[in-house]
C-alpha cells in the first residue's frame, strides 16, 4: 500500500510540474504576441501617415497654380484709376529695367548667396539640410528658427504662390510652403539654370519708391541702383551690394534715406554671412562698415512729382491689397486695370496736412492718418497713412489700432440708448460722483460734476459718467445689443465688452477707416457700408472683367440716426461750408498713471486725439499721435497733452472740414420723427406751458408716436383764489377770499418727494440747487391786489395771507383784483377774482384850496407787505 501511495503521489507530482511547465512554456508566446501587435500598429501607423502624406502632396499638386513662364518677367504693368478714370498710378514692371546675369557684378552675386541661399548651387531648389534644421527648432520652441525659403522657393512664392497676400493662419503657411517646393523642383529648377533663376530674382525685387510720376514702386536691382547709388548695378562695390541686399528683408524699413542707421544693422549682418562663407575677409568687412551710409546715395531731389506718389501711396497700396484679399489677384505681379474711389480733389487737402501745411508739427515724431469715406455710397475716397508714409509701410489711416476715446460714445452709449430706452433725443442724465459696476472710480475730464444733464449737453462737452449710465441702461436690457450693434458697424472692441467700452476703452483698438465707415452710418439714415476703394477690375492675361459691388445693410432706425446726426451737429462748433450740416465728436484716450511715472511724463500727458465729423456727402475721421511712448519719447517731449490734442485735432479738423464737407448740404428729417417743445428737467418729459421760460423750453426729437403729450405744471398758470368777499367800516375795506393750495414747483414736501425719487442719494443736493433757483427766479408765493380803475389796473401790492385791508380815500365803488402769483416771476400768474365794495358814508369835508391832502392808503402799508418783507 505504501508502494501505490508513493506512486500515485509521484505521479501527481510529474502532473503538477508538466503543468507548470506548460505554463511557463506559454509566457513568452504572449510576450511575442503583443510586440507583435505594437509593431503591426506601428506599421499600420506609418503606412496611414504615408498616406496621408501622399494626399497632402496629392493636393499640393492638383491645388498648385500653373507654371506660367511668362509671369516670371512681367512685361505689363497694372494701372489704376482714379473715380474720374484718369490714370492714377503704374505698379509692377514700369520702373524697372531687365538686365541679364552676365551684367551682375561679382559682390552682388556672392553678398546675395551669402544672405539668403549659401547653398543655391548645391541643391535643387530645396534646401533638405536647412529645411529639416529649420522644421526641428520650430518643434522644439525656439523663436529664431530661420528661414527655410532657398532663393528657387522665394521666386515661386512671389510670382505664384502668395502674390503678397498674408496667410490668415499657420496651416495655410504650411500649405503654402509645400506648394514653394514643389513648383521651386519640378517646376523652376527643371526648366532654368541657376543663372537664369538668380536673373528672375534680382529684376524682379521691389525696392520701395522711385522719384517718378504716376509709379507706386521701383522694381529690380538695376533701377534701385541708378536711384540710390547714381550708377549701373554692374558698377556697384561691395559697400553698395551689401547695403542693396540688406534691402530686401524689408524694404520700407531698410530705405537708406530714411532709416541709415537700420540699414547699417542689417548691412552688418549680411556682411558677417559673407565673412563666414569666406567671400570676404574680417578687414574688408571692417573697411566698408567706416563708410557713411549717406556717402553713398545721390543727394535725393524731392519734386513734385515724388511728392505727389507719396502723398497717394497710401491709398495705392490699400487697393492693391484689397485686391490681393478679395480676387487673389497681385497688381505687382499680374497685369490689371483697377478702377479705384480715389479722388485726388480731397487727396490734396490730404496732403497738406501731411507735409504741415495746415498744422505746424512740433517735430518729426507725430503722425497722423486720415481715412474719407462717402457718405452715399461707402467708398474710400481718400486716404493719409501718415507723415512721410513710406510704400507697403505702417498705414496709419488702416493698419493702426488705437483706443476711440470719446468718439466711441455715440456707438457704444447714445444710439442704442435712444433706440431701445428713450426713443427721443430727450434723456436727461445725473451727472454725479459714480463708479463702475465693480466698484471702481469713474470721473470726468474736469474732474467734477454738473448734475442734472440732457443727452445733448453730455455729448457736446463729452461727459463720461452719463455716457456710462446710458451703457449700462441698455446693457441691463439686453448686452447683445450693444454687441451686435458695435460689430454691425465694423467696430471690434476685442474678446470682451467691458464697461470702459463706454468711454472708448477697448481691449482692441480701431483704425480711422473703421470710424470715418461707422460714423458714415448715421449719415445715410442707418445703414452700414463696408469701406472698399474699387470698383473694377480687368485682368489683362485673361481678359476677364470683375465688378466689385457693395450692400447696404440696415443696422438702426432711421429715427436713430437721425437723432445721433442732430446732437452730434450741437457737437460740432468748428468751421464749416455755409449752410452745411456738420456732425462730429472728438475724442482723447488717457495714459495710465504707471506710464506716466515710468517715463516721467506730466499729468496732463495723453496718448491719442481723434476728430470725426461728417456730413450728407463725406465721414471723416482724423487721429493724431506718436506711434509708442517710451523713455526716448519722454525726452524728446513725443507726447500729447490735453491742451495739444484739442489743439491740433481742431486746427486740421476746420481745414479738412471746409474743403471737403460740400456747402449747403443737410441732413432731411425722416417722417419718423417729430420736434416737440419739452421742458427741461422735467421726470418724464413733458411739454412746456405757455409760461415756461425760454431758457428752460428746450425742443427734443421723439419717435413719432412717442411723443409726451402731459404739460408740465411747474410753470403751469396757476389757479386763482375763490370765494371773495368784502366788508366795509366807513373808509376801510376788508377783502377776504379762499387760497389755493401751495403749487408743487415751490412745495417743499412735494419737491422732496420728487427729489428722492429721481435723485436718489444726490436728492438733497438738487433739493438745495431748486430751492435756490425758486428763490433767485420766482420769488415766495402769494396773492396780488389791483384796483380796477377807469384807465386800466393799479397794482396795490402783493401778501402771503387770504386777506387785505384798503383804505377808500372817498366814497364809491371800489373793483379789486385778487390773482395768485410769484413775487419775481409773474408771467404764470392766475386769472383774477374780482371783489366788488361800495363806499357811502365817509363825509365830504370842504378842502381849502393849495391844501396838501393826505393819501389815507398809506395807513395800510404794514397790511400790504408781504409777509417775506418783500414789497411790491
Amino acid at each position: 500500500m505504501k508502494k501505490i501511495k508513493k506512486e500515485k503521489e509521484v505521479k501527481e507530482k510529474t502532473i503538477k510540474d508538466s503543468k507548470i511547465k506548460k505554463e511557463k512554456i506559454k509566457e513568452p508566446k504572449e510576450k511575442r504576441n503583443i510586440w507583435k501587435s505594437i509593431l503591426n500598429g506601428i506599421l499600420v501607423f506609418l503606412i496611414g501617415m504615408v498616406s496621408l502624406f501622399l494626399v497632402f502632396m496629392l493636393y499640393i499638386v492638383i491645388t498648385a497654380p500653373d507654371f506660367k513662364k511668362e509671369e516670371l518677367f512681367q512685361t505689363e504693368p497694372t494701372i489704376l484709376y482714379d473715380k474720374n478714370g484718369d490714370e492714377l498710378a503704374r505698379v509692377g514692371s514700369e520702373d524697372s529695367t531687365v538686365i541679364s546675369y552676365e551684367e551682375f557684378p561679382t559682390v552682388l552675386i556672392n553678398a546675395l548667396i551669402a544672405t539668403e541661399d549659401s547653398r543655391f548651387f548645391q541643391h535643387n531648389g530645396l534646401d533638405l539640410y536647412r529645411f529639416t534644421k529649420t522644421i526641428a527648432s520650430t518643434l522644439l520652441g525656439s523663436k529664431d528658427a530661420g528661414g527655410a525659403s532657398t532663393l528657387s522657393m522665394q521666386v515661386i512664392k512671389n510670382t505664384y504662390t502668395q502674390k503678397g497676400n498674408l496667410e490668415k493662419s499657420k496651416s495655410e503657411s504650411i500649405v503654402r510652403k509645400f506648394k514653394d517646393i514643389y513648383m521651386a523642383v519640378f517646376k523652376l529648377e527643371a526648366n532654368y539654370t541657376k543663372e537664369e533663376i538668380i536673373e528672375f530674382y534680382l529684376n524682379s525685387q521691389w525696392l520701395a519708391n522711385s522719384a517718378s510720376i504716376n509709379t507706386a514702386g521701383t522694381y529690380g536691382v538695376e533701377r534701385a541702383s541708378q536711384i540710390y547709388f547714381g550708377k549701373s548695378v554692374k558698377d556697384v562695390n561691395l559697400a553698395e551690394a551689401s547695403l542693396m541686399v540688406g534691402m530686401f528683408q524689408n524694404p520700407r524699413l531698410y530705405n537708406p534715406y530714411r532709416n541709415p542707421e537700420g540699414c547699417r544693422n542689417r548691412q552688418r549682418t549680411v556682411l558677417k554671412l559673407m565673412v563666414r562663407h569666406s567671400y570676404i575677409t574680417e578687414d574688408e568687412m571692417e573697411a566698408v562698415l567706416n563708410i557713411p551710409i549717406e556717402s553713398m546715395l545721390v543727394t535725393k531731389t524731392t519734386t513734385n512729382a515724388a511728392t505727389e506718389v507719396e502723398s497717394k501711396q497710401a491709398f495705392i497700396d490699400y487697393v492693391i491689397n484689397e485686391v490681393n484679399a478679395d480676387l487673389g489677384l497681385n497688381a505687382r505681379n499680374a497685369s490689371l486695370k483697377i478702377y479705384t474711389t480715389f479722388d485726388p480733389k480731397i487727396q490734396k487737402t490730404l496732403e497738406k496736412v501731411e507735409e504741415g501745411g495746415v498744422y505746424k508739427y512740433p517735430n518729426e515724431a507725430m503722425q497722423e492718418g486720415i481715412a474719407v469715406t462717402s457718405i452715399t455710397d461707402g467708398s474710400i475716397v481718400a486716404l493719409s497713412g501718415g507723415r512721410n508714409y513710406q510704400a507697403m509701410g505702417t498705414n496709419h489711416s488702416t493698419d493702426m489700432e488705437r483706443q476711440p476715446g470719446s468718439t466711441a460714445k455715440p456707438i457704444m452709449d447714445y444710439a442704442m440708448y435712444i433706440e431701445h430706452i428713450s426713443h427721443s433725443t430727450y434723456a436727461m442724465f445725473l451727472d454725479e460722483k459714480y463708479t463702475y459696476s465693480n466698484g471702481t472710480n469713474i470721473s470726468n475730464y474736469d474732474n467734477g460734476y454738473k448734475g442734472l444733464v440732457t443727452m445733448r449737453y453730455a455729448l457736446q462737452d463729452s461727459r463720461n459718467i452719463p455716457a456710462l449710465k446710458a451703457f449700462q441702461a441698455v446693457y441691463k436690457k439686453d448686452p447683445k445689443i450693444i454687441v451686435d450693434f458695435a460689430h454691425s458697424v465694423g467696430i471690434d472692441y476685442g474678446d470682451d465688452l467691458f464697461e470702459s467700452a463706454a468711454i472708448g476703452g477697448f481691449t482692441k483698438g480701431v483704425s480711422p477707416l473703421q470710424m470715418s465707415a461707422a460714423y458714415a452710418t448715421f449719415g445715410r439714415g442707418g445703414y452700414y457700408i463696408e469701406p472698399y476703394a474699387y470698383t473694377k477690375v480687368i485682368n489683362n492675361m485673361t481678359g476677364e472683367e470683375i465688378n466689385h459691388s457693395y450692400t447696404k445693410k440696415q443696422v438702426m432706425e432711421s429715427s436713430t440716426a437721425f437723432m445721433i446726426n442732430n446732437l452730434l451737429i450741437s457737437s460740432y462748433s468748428g468751421s464749416k461750408p455755409a449752410g452745411t450740416h456738420v456732425a462730429g465728436k472728438t475724442g482723447t484716450t488717457n495714459l495710465d498713471g504707471t506710464t506716466k511715472k515710468r517715463y516721467g511724463l506730466p499729468p496732463s500727458a495723453v496718448m491719442d486725439s481723434w476728430f470725426v465729423t461728417y456730413s450728407p456727402s463725406y465721414s471723416i475721421a482724423l487721429w493724431i499721435g506718436y506711434d509708442k511712448i517710451e523713455k526716448e519719447s519722454a525726452q524728446n517731449k513725443w507726447y500729447l497733452t490735453t491742451n495739444s490734442a484739442f489743439t491740433n485735432r481742431r486746427i486740421v479738423m476746420n481745414e479738412l472740414s471746409t474743403k471737403i464737407h460740400k456747402k449747403g448740404e443737410t441732413f432731411k428729417t425722416p417722417k419718423t420723427v417729430s420736434s416737440v417743445k419739452v421742458e427741461k428737467e422735467s421726470f418724464p418729459a413733458k411739454l412746456c406751458s405757455n409760461y415756461t421760460p425760454s431758457d428752460l423750453c428746450i425742443s427734443e426729437y421723439f419717435v413719432r408716436g412717442t411723443e409726451p403729450t402731459e404739460t408740465s405744471k411747474r410753470f403751469a398758470q396757476l389757479d386763482a383764489p375763490t370765494g371773495g368777499s368784502a366788508s366795509v367800516n366807513g373808509s376801510t375795506i376788508t377783502l377776504v377770499w379762499n387760497g389755493i393750495t401751495t403749487p408743487e414747483a415751490i412745495d417743499p414736501n412735494y419737491l422732496q418727494e420728487y427729489f428722492n425719487k429721481n435723485y436718489g442719494k444726490s436728492a438733497s443736493s438738487y433739493y438745495k440747487k431748486r430751492i435756490s433757483y425758486n428763490e433767485n427766479n420766482l420769488g415766495s408765493f402769494g396773492y396780488e391786489i389791483s384796483l380796477k380803475t377807469d384807465s386800466g389796473e393799479t397794482k396795490l401790492g402783493n401778501t402771503t395771507s387770504t386777506s387785505y385791508i384798503y383804505t377808500a380815500p372817498s366814497n364809491g365803488e371800489y373793483k379789486f383784483i385778487i390773482r395768485s402769483s410769484y413775487t419775481k416771476f409773474s408771467s404764470n400768474r392766475s386769472d383774477g377774482l374780482i371783489i366788488t365794495a361800495t363806499v357811502n358814508n365817509i363825509p365830504i369835508v370842504p378842502t381849502p384850496e393849495n391844501s396838501e391832502q393826505t393819501n389815507t392808503e398809506t395807513q395800510n402799508d404794514n397790511n400790504n407787505t408781504n409777509d417775506d418783507g418783500l414789497n411790491d
